[in-house]
């Protein structure tokens, strides 16, 4: 994997070097506060131009109650500071919307600490005819929890504001109080439709502290699984479209499709989404040339099916008016704000961690990274199509590539302080960052889903439009709630 750089720098260099680096290109993958016995650490992860990463840190001390906040100047770091304001109560200062995000009250009108209505939006505009559609955290359906607030004064929707984190399940801390091995027992749980990719992630940050990689078959496997998640992730989101286009037949056509590859995921791993089969130092399944073979005639049969399902939905009216130019986000709102996955190829951001920082057996195939530049959900859409024979071509390589030998080794013990994991999931690039206390336990985790990067730009893309084209506008981001609220 790619190496780290780390640097600790002062409270006063901290945010010029964090914004130097974003005017040169860098991208900021994460930042949040890390306990420590000499106070709070204020940590950054950049991923720089050129394919290196970078990790800035600096001490706040125990008395340090505020730094100049960084949004101002990096706009991608604002729910993050917004985060750390709400967890650990140290405020970013000069932050433009330094409104609660995580600790929220239990109602849209419910008046913060300071009189002020919690969510600020609401008040954009006032006047007769303007009203407000508080929709969900409970909503009809399969949903995971997230309460949307909608101010139109009849069709078009003036402003859209968001409310997650109902559901904080400690997930963080569970990984660091749980034994080594069970680590990446919670992570896979933290959302389940990505289960491989988190398991991924985690995985390769315990082999990084422990200095002990995952033999190359293991790799193979691992990237394999990975790649046959995000093709029934992917082909979640169609069917989801087509159920929003009333497209009784299409979307009965797509469900059973994507049944078909949950069920490959239990024929490899013993679990439709895959839970168990990826552990520290390898993977706990092993592929033998039966099963191997069998995946890639099942998989033959299911591209031409595919294919032509697809081909029928590109050509339905009903299905193309509803999404084209539906959902508009600039290259400059998804390079701004760092937004991750097919969100940010939609609108012509070039970055996948498969490619840019290889992991696992990716650095030894040969894909292809879908880039639109339409920037809406049609162009969306286009990416997951793409992206799903590109998904095919690197699982057939691997299929017909793998390697002998071992599948799983010993971790080792942790010989390392920090160590940041990563994985590119379906909807973008998941992270987990982790310290170790000792040779054989963790003190500190932070994950990182692609959702909390992609969510922040959800009131943009939804400036102007008509309020019937919210379901295709929300599945075509692709969103996982359950990925914030770790």
């Amino acid at each position: 994997m790619t190496d780290l750089l780390a640097h600790e720098v002062s409270i006063a260099d901290f945010n010029r070097r964090v914004a130097g680096e974003a005017g040169r290109g860098a991208r900021l993958m994460m930042l949040f506060v890390e306990p420590d016995s000499d106070g709070p650490r204020l940590v950054a992860h950049l991923a720089v131009r050129g394919g290196g990463l970078l990790r800035l840190e600096v001490s706040l001390g125990e008395r340090e109650t505020s730094y100049p906040a960084l949004t101002p100047r990096v706009p991608a770091a604002h729910w993050y500071e917004r985060e750390i304001h709400d967890l650990h109560g140290i405020e970013p200062e000069g932050h433009p919307r330094l409104e609660p995000l995580v600790r929220h009250q239990n109602g849209w009108e419910r008046n913060g600490a300071d009189g002020e209505p919690e969510h600020r939006g609401h008040k954009r505009l006032a006047g007769s005819g303007v009203f407000l559609i508080p929709y969900g955290p409970v909503r009809s359906g399969v949903f995971e929890s997230v309460q949307y607030l909608v101010q139109t004064s009849g069709e078009d929707v003036a402003y859209c504001a968001q409310r997650l984190f109902f559901k904080r399940r400690g997930a963080e801390r569970r990984i660091v109080e749980v034994p080594l091995e069970q680590a990446v027992l919670v992570a896979e749980r933290v959302s389940g439709t990505s289960s491989v990719a988190h398991a991924l992630a985690c995985s390769q940050a315990l082999e990084a502290l422990a200095e002990t990689p995952a033999p190359p078959r293991a790799t193979a496997i691992r990237s394999l699984l990975a790649e046959l998640e995000r093709l029934y992730n992917h082909n979640e989101a169609i069917v989801r479209e087509c159920e929003d286009a009333s497209l009784s037949v299409a979307q009965a056509s797509f469900a059973a499709l994507k049944e078909q590859l949950h069920r490959l995921m239990w024929m490899l791993t013993g679990n439709r989404f895959g839970r168990g089969a990826i552990v520290p130092g390898g993977v706990a399944v092993d592929l033998d040339a039966a099963m191997l073979g069998a995946l890639g005639d099942r998989l033959a049969q299911w591209r031409s099916v595919f294919r032509a399902d697809l081909a029928a939905l590109r050509k339905t009216d009903s299905f193309l008016d509803r999404i084209v130019s539906a959902g508009p986000l600039s290259l400059e709102d998804a390079r701004d704000f760092g937004c991750v996955g097919p969100v940010a190829r939609g609108s012509g951001v070039d970055l996948d961690a498969r490619r840019d920082l290889p992991y696992a057996a990716y650095g030894a195939t040969d894909f292809k990274v879908p880039v639109e530049r339409d920037g809406d959900a049609m162009a969306r859409m286009d990416v997951r199509f793409a992206e799903i024979e590109s998904s095919l071509a690197i699982i057939d390589q691997l299929r017909r590539g793998m390697s002998g030998g071992e599948t799983r080794v010993t971790l080792g013990p942790l010989r390392r302080e920090h160590a940041l994991g990563w994985a590119e999931s379906a909807r973008g690039e998941t992270l987990y960052h982790l310290r170790a206390a000792d040779d054989r336990r963790l003190a500190f985790c932070k994950l990182r889903a692609a959702s909390f990067a992609n969510f922040g730009i959800f009131n943009r893309v939804f400036d102007g439009q008509v309020l019937t084209d919210f379901g295709f506008i929300e599945h075509s981001l692709g969103l996982s709630p359950a990925g914030c609220d770790a």
